[in-house]
Parts: structure tokens; sequence; C-alpha cells
């Protein structure tokens, strides 16, 4: 679990088929609330394909993209799909999130002696600027990302998990130790522990690989800034490379004539934000080729009849946070606040309980997207619970859990005060994205005042994502509650997200117990797969009855093709509708 989530992602609630004219549509995928809705995963569009052409792709997004197109620093979904095509990651994984040896890399792991063998695949790799790869820029990463004056967000508990990171890190040593060199396409990666989490697409292994030639050169402090970061000088391993940027709005890709699996059949690729409010018409007036829709405006593009939707399980999910503490840069540890104002779990619990999340996904998504009773969502089937209780909406229950707890109305006004009779307020912040969203949190803030709580919009409007999430990781201290959501990635191990070390946990709360359970899910005895879903519904039973975060919103991901684009597909794990093989039938988009 990496990259914050900027778009909302949802799944259906009803039997939709989603068809085209002209078109054959092939395979399927089915949602996680039984199977009931079914949309086509690929399709292939009549027409002969031209020769070359322009890609428009649509970010779906109400904020800007910040530029930071380099894996290893970049933290925000916007910046990490514009790098997704000019990076690459060194593995590639199958249907099922699980490691395969056919992209750049190949791994083996040793768990008796805790190590991961990482050969190159081939010799003849080139970076976008010509120049040859070797697992020297491997290391280079590794120890880049668990170097002192690094600036992201990525050094955790996994990189401090290779022998020799921490004295790395401490100026201790000059290299890392774990990261045994064999020879100029292997490395031998000695861990502390082994975990089930390094089999996965985005686990407990560095999939980064950076060009050691260019930043060896650079101050690490000054990445972020550099042109080879943010900019046209930016080399990398992905399909394309970096032709121009309009800062913050789009970018436009010419194809990397180094890519290993060959180069791209488009000459261009120009990838815009375009707001959530203007993707239906801009579909509808074939301005742009792909673009993940909106749910929440279903009924306005749902009879387009020049695109095809494409359905697949999003990994992601919305969620309810409560700020219970602050991350100590100088110990690199989340510190709980046990005086917080949130800290009663009563309190926490009631808020939950006085949602009502299907009613909110009927009404403002059309019926495609609906509530989780767990935070380890469907999409993770192989330790999803489906019987792990919910926060269903029970507004009776929270006025209990509230009374209880001491949260009374003592003079009558019908807004309840704080344990000691003093008044209290709760200050909510959320993330400004389209309308359905602004109507989504007045009618918290309407529920929650039903209970009794008085609970008020922080800044009294949502607040810009990228300010939004520079508010919440700075654990402003005006904000008591926080609406958010996560991009999951492929491993469903929490302690990237919850751990005692983890930036990413907004939170900040930290205890034995959970620790203990986060600790059991990356052992070795978790490759045991059934005490590997054992485990982890210790873990979604722990976060539901402490509730220091609860799911929301969850859904599938609804993507709109053109039907210039000759072939497409949304399966996980899938190649075939990688940028690079795109093909288009004509010049301009089909109306």
């Amino acid at each position: 679990m990496k990259k914050r989530n900027v778009m909302i992602l949802f799944s259906a609630t009803a039997a939709l088929t989603l068809a085209a004219c002209g078109s054959k549509e092939q395979s399927s995928s089915t949602s996680s609330n039984g199977g009931k809705t079914k949309y086509a995963s690929e399709v292939t569009h009549d027409g002969t394909p031209i020769k070359g052409g322009t890609l428009k792709y649509a970010i779906v997004s109400s904020s800007s993209f910040t530029g930071i197109f380099a894996d290893e620093l970049s933290a925000d979904t916007n910046d990490s799909t514009i790098g997704g095509l000019v990076d690459e990651s060194m593995f590639e994984y199958d249907e099922n999130r699980k490691l395969t040896n056919t992209g750049l890399a190949s791994i083996e792991f040793d768990v008796e002696n805790k190590t991961a063998t990482v050969t190159l695949n081939s010799k003849d790799y080139k970076w976008s600027d010509g120049q040859p790869v070797t697992i020297d820029d491997y290391i280079f990463a590794y120890q880049a990302i668990g170097n002192k004056d690094y600036t992201g967000v990525r050094y955790d508990d996994d990189y401090k998990n290779v022998v020799g990171m921490e004295e790395y890190h401490d100026g201790k040593a000059d290299s890392v130790s774990g990261l045994e060199k064999v020879d100029d396409y292997t490395v031998k990666i000695h861990f502390k522990e082994m975990s089930p989490s390094m089999q996965l697409a985005g686990g407990s292994v560095c999939a980064y690989i950076m060009p050691k030639h260019i930043f060896k050169d650079i101050p690490e402090a000054e990445w972020e800034k550099s042109d080879y970061v943010r900019g046209t000088k930016f080399v990398g391993l992905g399909q394309f490379k970096i032709e121009s940027i309009v800062a913050g709005e789009s970018v436009t890709l010419v194809p990397n004539e180094h890519y290993f699996r060959g180069v791209a059949k488009v000459d261009k690729v120009v990838m815009e934000v375009v707001s959530p409010d203007n993707i239906v018409s801009e579909m509808k007036a074939g301005n742009y080729d792909i673009a993940t829709m909106p749910n929440s405006q279903y009924e306005a593009y749902k009879d387009l009849t020049n695109v095809t939707f494409l359905g697949s399980q999003a990994s992601a999910y919305e969620y309810i946070g409560f700020h219970l503490g602050k991350y100590d840069k100088e110990t690199g540890k989340n510190v709980t606040d046990p005086n917080a104002k949130m800290s009663d779990v009563n309190l926490r619990q009631a808020m939950a309980y006085a949602l009502d999340i299907d009613a909110a996904g009927q009404n403002l998504y059309n019926g495609l997207q609906h509530s989780s009773n767990s935070i380890i969502i469907p999409f993770f089937k192989d330790v999803y619970n489906k019987d792990q209780e919910g926060f269903s909406y029970n507004p009776e229950k929270a006025k209990q859990l509230l009374d209880e707890a001491g949260y009374k109305d003592v003079d009558g006004d019908g807004i309840r005060e704080n344990k000691d009779g003093s008044k209290l307020t709760i200050n909510f912040a959320a993330r400004t994205r389209d309308e359905a969203n602004e109507s989504l949190v007045q009618q918290y803030l309407n529920w929650w005042k039903e209970i009794g709580l008085n609970v008020q919009l922080y800044t009294g409007r949502t607040i810009e994502l990228n300010s939004f999430y520079d508010k919440v990781q700075a654990d402003d201290p005006e904000i008591d509650v926080f609406a958010a959501g996560w991009s999951t990635g492929y491993d469903p191990n929490p302690s990237g997200l919850f751990g005692e070390t983890a930036q990413f946990n907004f939170e900040r709360y930290v205890d034995a117990e959970g620790t203990a359970i986060m600790d059991k899910i990356s052992s070795t005895e978790s490759f045991d797969s059934a005490k590997n879903v054992e485990f982890y519904k210790e873990w979604q039973k722990y976060v539901h009855d402490k509730a220091f975060i609860f799911p929301t919103l969850v859904g599938e991901e609804l993507t709109a093709v053109n039907k210039r684009v000759k072939y497409y597909d949304v399966n996980l794990g899938s190649k075939k509708s990688a940028l690079y093989q795109v093909e288009l039938t004509s010049e301009t988009g089909a109306k």
C-alpha cells in the first residue's frame, strides 16, 4: 500500500451490462457483492489500425499533478499514473498479484537462509538515454531510499528489514551490507526476517530501479527539485519518454526507442488532467481515448455510443480516519496521544454507526458504490473476511454508545457535550472533488448531527486535494476527523499504512496488540495460507473493534475506451493493454 488515492473508485450493486455496437467484448470481471454485476474486461473494436497517431489519455481528477514522476519519490496517483509510463517496476505479477519472472528481473527466495536473489532477465537493457542497465542501478535505488537525505515516504520497516540498512541510514556504514552484489546483473538480498508479502506485487521487496549514472552526481536532498525527476530530462525504463510538460495540467510522451518490450505503436501519448465535471462531455465529443469515469455521473454517460465501458474490481477504498497522535520525525515513529479529542473508542464507533453508506452509494453514485465491512476490502479475495462485523447504519446504537461513554446533551439543545460538560466541537476535513462528494460530505455532517454531535467542516469547506494531504500528513492539530481514500496496491499487508514507523499512518494510532498482529502477518508462519487467513481475520476484527479508521465506499472501476482504440483490457496483471501496444483505427476520436 504505497500511494495515496486521488480518484474515487466504485463497485456496482445492480445488474448492468455495458455493451457497445461494432465491438467484440471478451471475458468479464465479477463484482465483490456476490457476482451480481458483470462488465466486459476487454474489448476489440472494428477497424484497421493506422500507423502511429496520438493517443489521448484523460486523468480524471479535480486536482493537478505535482510533477514528481520518479516512483521512488512520488506519493499521489496523478503523478504515478504518468510516472508508470516513463518508469518501470523491476517485477511483474499475475492475476493473483503474485510476482512472476517475466519482467525486467527474476526473483528467487530462500526462506530458510533469509535471502532473495534478484537477477536482471537480460544483459542488454538500456535506459531511455541509451546507457546500459546493471544491477548497480537496482542496488542504488535500494540504498537511495535508505539514505538519511532521502525526502520521500518509502523508507519503512520493509527497508529496515534488510541487513545493514539501519546502520547505513544512521551513518554508521557507507553501504548496506545485506545487498550482496553477485555480478553485474545479480544481487542477493539478506533479510532479518522473511515475509509472505515478498511474493506479492507492491510487497516487501524493493521494486524500484534508478539510473545511477544520473543521480549519483546530484545531492539526494535536491532530487525532488531536479528536472530528472519532474521534467523533460527524466530518464527511465518505461514505455515512453517525456517530450513536454504543461505544469500540473498535461504531459506529452513519445516512444522510448530502448523500451525492453518494443517501441510503442502510437507516435505520441498526451496525458491531461480533466475535471470530473467535464469528462462526460469530453468523452462524448471524442476528445479522449481512455478515461476512468466518475460513477456519480453514470446516468449522464451510460448511453454513449462512441465508447465501450470496461469494468474491473478496484484496489481502492474511501475511509474515515481519526487524528489520534503525531509523527515524531526525530524517532521516525508514530506516537499515539491518549488524551486526543477522539481517543474514546465509543465516540469513534458511534460516528461510524451514524453513517448510512449504502444509501449514499445508491443515491449519490447511482448504486455503483457500496459499503465495506472491512478495511481489507473484497479485492483481496484470498484474505478478505466476508463474515466480519461491519458498521451497518444504526443511529440508535450510535446514541447508546455515546450515552454510555458520557457524551450527553446537558443543556437540552440537541447537541452533546463532553464528558465534563464542556462544549464538544469536532473538526472534520475532506477533499475537494466533485458535486457528489460535496453532497456526501454535507450528508455526513447531517448524520452526525442526528446523533447529537456538532461536527464542523474544517475551514468551512472542502480542501484542495494536495493541500488536504499536506495538512493531514503534517498532523494539523485543528483536524480531529478526516475523510480520505487509498489506492491499496496489490499487497494487503497493513504495516505500510498502520505500522509504528509508517509515515502513511495518518491516524497515528499504534498499540501493542495491533503491532503483534501485523508482526504475525509478516512472519514466516504466515507462509502457510491457512495461518495467513487466520491472521488477516484477526487484523480485520482488531481494526473494527478499535475503530481508529473505518471504510466507507468501495467499488469497481469503469473505464471508457473510445472506439478508435483497436484493443484494450483491464484484466489484473495483463500486459496486453499496455499503452505501448495500443493501436488506433483513425486519426480522430469516434464521436
